[in-house]
């Protein structure tokens, strides 16, 4: 089981401490707020009294290492992908009674704070299409992590993760016999859906709108300061169907029209994917009944289920 340690603080005294290390000179922690978005892990902003002034610090009491993570950042920032800089790494639970990763801070708030309205929010969905169209122009011959090897198959990369989130307990757990029923008979019929993926492509992997930070640009603008696309947080990066990263777009209504006419106008959606959106929404339904087991997420769970089937009898 996950564990979900969202309430973890710092005292200004071990923030100088993990400060320091980095740094390599001593430092005045000036303030910590914790962070808006963190499902899983503690997520606060240091400010402090050496450049860079700023930085945010994700904290893990369970011994979870952020060494894919760190991985995940670098390969996309390789690429020039807008997401922070890696500045420190503890795997151990050593300056802290936590295990914890230090990373830049990117300006503004994220997608989920921001009041935007329609143009901005046109604005930026556009922006973040010409990043993903960028990003997505990364692939390889096989379907896995940067640093792994990978499947040539994408049914052999995904299908087990899809296993391994339908056999954890709390899904059998909260979701009803006759749910769990119609789910395995949806997860039978995946492999044939999503036999046709296209080339291993590289995803950021958790893309909604936590996950989406905007600011804004108070230079240039006649009519007053623009909202812009500052960066993506937190990702978990991969080689995959390019379509895992669209539907999570859309599970969510992270993004609307606007993202998806700039990005089908350079990389057009392939017929069917409506129903292998579906597969992915199934997964990501069933992580969420695993991990906060809401009603709002085992009714969804059932709905995609049901779709699956009725569509593929």
């Amino acid at each position: 089981m996950v564990e979900l340690q969202t309430d973890l603080m710092l005292t200004p005294e071990q923030a100088e401490g993990v400060l320091a290390a980095w740094l390599g000179t001593a430092v005045r922690c000036t303030g910590i707020e914790r962070l808006h978005g963190g499902m899983i892990n503690s997520v606060l902003r240091l400010a402090f009294d050496r450049e860079p002034h700023s930085a945010v610090i994700k904290l893990s009491g369970s011994g979870q290492s952020f060494a894919g993570e760190v991985r995940a950042l670098r390969h996309l920032r390789e690429r020039a992908f807008p997401c922070p800089q890696v500045y420190h790494v503890e795997n151990v639970a050593r300056l802290l009674p936590y295990t914890f990763l230090l990373l830049e801070t990117l300006p503004g708030v994220s997608l989920a704070q921001a009041r935007l309205g329609s143009t901005a929010r046109h604005r930026v969905e556009m922006e973040l299409a010409e990043v993903l169209l960028d990003l997505h122009g990364h692939t390889r011959e096989t379907f896995g992590p940067p640093e792994a090897a990978g499947e040539t198959s994408w049914v052999a990369a995904f299908m087990p993760r899809l296993h391994r989130v339908r056999a954890e307990p709390e899904v059998g757990q909260r979701l009803p016999p006759e749910v769990l029923a119609e789910v395995d008979r949806a997860i039978g019929v995946a492999p044939e859906l999503l036999a046709e993926a296209g080339k291993p492509t590289l995803i950021h992997g958790d893309i909604w709108a936590a996950n989406v930070m905007v600011a804004q640009d108070r230079n240039g603008a006649p009519d007053g300061p623009r909202w812009r696309l500052s960066g993506l947080v937190d990702p978990g990066a991969q080689y995959a169907d390019v379509e895992m990263e669209l539907a999570y777009l859309r599970v969510f209504q992270t993004v609307g029209t606007p993202f998806f006419d700039i990005y089908s106008a350079s990389r057009p959606l392939r017929p069917g994917y409506e129903l292998r959106w579906l597969v992915y929404w199934l997964r990501t339904y069933l992580i969420h009944v695993w991990l906060f087991g809401d009603q709002h997420y085992q009714d969804m769970t059932a709905w995609v289920a049901q779709e699956l089937v009725s569509h593929t009898r």
